[in-house]
């Protein structure tokens, strides 16, 4: 199985600016990051509100990114990042 370690985050695979919300949006494998995997193995994390969202397989945690609104809650609203974030 392959490693991922993306910006010294185990499990990261990639963050990109997401282009609806000028977010960054990271990609994880979710074992390797140690997140709740019961959704799917693979996780689309808002790096600014920490919404997370589960996937089957990296193409649709990839196709997810590109779209924080319809999992993010707070992205979907428009809010400004949580102040951790």
């Amino acid at each position: 199985m392959k490693f991922y370690y993306y910006l010294a985050r185990p499990g990261c695979v990639e963050v990109r600016t997401a282009r609806e919300t000028k977010r960054p949006v990271g990609v994880y494998n979710g074992d390797q990051a140690g997140m709740d995997t019961d959704g799917g193995a693979w996780s689309t994390v808002c790096e600014d509100h920490g919404s997370v969202c589960s996937h089957a397989t990296l193409r649709l945690a990839r196709l997810g990114a590109a779209r924080p609104t319809e999992w993010c809650e707070d992205c979907r609203e428009g809010d400004s990042p949580s102040p951790t974030g």
